[in-house]
């Protein structure tokens, strides 16, 4: 059973299972020279720099290290730097939040979603397309668009009984150039 207990473990079994996902890591705000390089060893138009310590806590879209400094103070101790995903709004097929429980006898989905390019996770609870409590036999789910080529990227990376907050695109996109990426995973926190 998996067990995440913040952001930072997150991020950590996300990269220990595998995933695929926008390069992202957990800096420590003093830790200038490496922040630095990971603006270095993933170039990209734009970056997002998100709290650590807070759900919805700052949150900074930037360009470069140096506007990215200028953000700093905003944050206590620590905070994530991510390449951000936003230059491919217009990909998007479907994106969300989904639970997949498995028991010996059944597989229950929960899935708040959208498929528009104006999605993002800040903003699936406000008006979701898609938002169902059903089993994976449930032929409603299977019409969303993107399920299952989700549903093959939970199966085969064994992500279940976790709280999966996903990306489908039309395009392969991420450090492991698929379809599916994976932003966050959580159980406890």
């Amino acid at each position: 059973m998996i067990i995440i207990k913040d952001k930072k473990d997150s991020i950590a079994k996300i990269k220990q299972m595998g995933l695929n996902h926008f390069p992202q890591d957990v800096f420590d705000i003093d830790d200038e020279n490496a922040i630095e390089e990971f603006f270095k060893l993933n170039p990209a138009d734009e970056y997002v720099l998100r709290s650590t310590s807070k759900t919805n806590g700052a949150f900074f879209y930037v360009k470069s290290f140096e506007e990215a400094k200028e953000k700093f103070s905003e944050f206590d101790d620590e905070l994530t730097i991510s390449v951000s995903m936003r230059p491919y709004q217009e990909d998007i097929v479907l994106l969300g939040d989904i639970t997949v429980k498995r028991d010996s006898t059944s597989e229950m989905v929960d899935i708040t979603a959208r498929d528009d390019e104006n999605a993002n996770h800040r903003n699936i609870y406000e008006n979701p397309k898609y938002n169902f409590h059903a089993s994976l036999d449930d032929d409603r789910l299977w019409d969303i668009p993107g399920f299952s080529k989700l549903m093959r990227y939970i199966s085969d990376n064994e992500l279940y009984d976790v709280i999966i907050e996903f990306v489908v695109y039309s395009i392969k996109v991420g450090v492991k150039k698929d379809n599916v990426a994976i932003i966050e995973i959580r159980t406890g926190y």
